[in-house]
């Protein structure tokens, strides 16, 4: 059970304007499935929280070579990775249901208290299975840190978080954000370009209420790359990072 698959079915309200998979829906299967894993092998939120900690991504790199549509039925697999500093790394795929590869992602989580909201080192959570990590990776590469965005030349939309972009642990879920930085974007660029990789680093927490600026800056000039910051406001608390290739749609 150390690669665990499951099966979903792409339902309308996961989709966008092109009738595909939005990315922020894949965010929340990657997130479903990988909590789903982590409970089986008895290191999952309900297993940390007996020690008051619980599991917060830290980064993700996602790479999309296609999207399904709507009503399609895909195929998710997903494996842990034994961990590298402060991460527990693990990795995902989605297929189609021909056994298409569609998309990958390497994520990096971490270990944090519940009440003092510090990191603890995740070796312990993993110890029992280090023997049995699987060496195979989804990605060539673990997910990678994102430089500062390019300070000119960017706009500026905001947001405020309302308790449906809350998770269990009572801050905004990561999915989110893709979902925030993705409005930012009018639906004539979405209809021709999508998303080829997504780089996500999550800094610092956001809560109910919070009232947030999120950053948009092109970081080439055939406006292909942009870089997203997303900072509350009331105290430039950068919250998260983001950058997402984009490449022309395919006919």
């Amino acid at each position: 059970m150390i690669i665990y698959e499951r099966k979903y079915s792409v339902n309308v309200f996961d989709t966008d304007h092109t009738g595909k998979l939005c990315s922020g829906a894949i965010f929340n299967y990657f997130q479903d499935l990988a909590g789903r894993h982590a409970s089986l092998l008895g290191f999952g939120r309900e297993h940390l929280m007996t020690n008051g900690s619980f599991w917060v991504l830290s980064r993700i790199t996602v790479e999309i070579e296609n999207l399904p549509l709507a009503w399609e039925e895909v195929t998710l697999r997903t494996w842990p990775r034994g961990t590298e500093t402060i991460f527990a790394l693990r990795d995902i795929e989605l297929y189609d249901a021909n056994g298409k590869r569609l998309a990958a992602a390497a994520t990096s989580w971490v270990v944090v208290d519940y009440q003092t909201r510090k990191l603890q080192r995740p070796d312990k959570a993993l110890s029992h299975l280090n023997s049995t990590f699987p060496d195979t990776k989804a990605l060539s590469a673990n997910a990678v840190k994102i430089p500062a965005m390019p300070v000119d030349n960017h706009s500026v939309i905001n947001t405020k978080v309302s308790s449906g972009d809350l998770d269990v642990n009572l801050h905004v879920n990561n999915a989110r954000y893709i979902q925030w930085v993705l409005n930012s974007y009018d639906p004539q660029f979405i209809s021709t370009y999508t998303p080829h990789t997504i780089d996500v680093n999550y800094l610092s927490e956001a809560h109910f209420n919070d009232e947030i600026s999120i950053y948009k800056a092109s970081g080439k000039e055939d406006g292909t790359c942009f870089f997203h910051s997303l900072v509350r406001n009331n105290d430039s608390a950068e919250l998260c990072r983001i950058r997402i290739k984009w490449r022309k749609e395919k006919l």
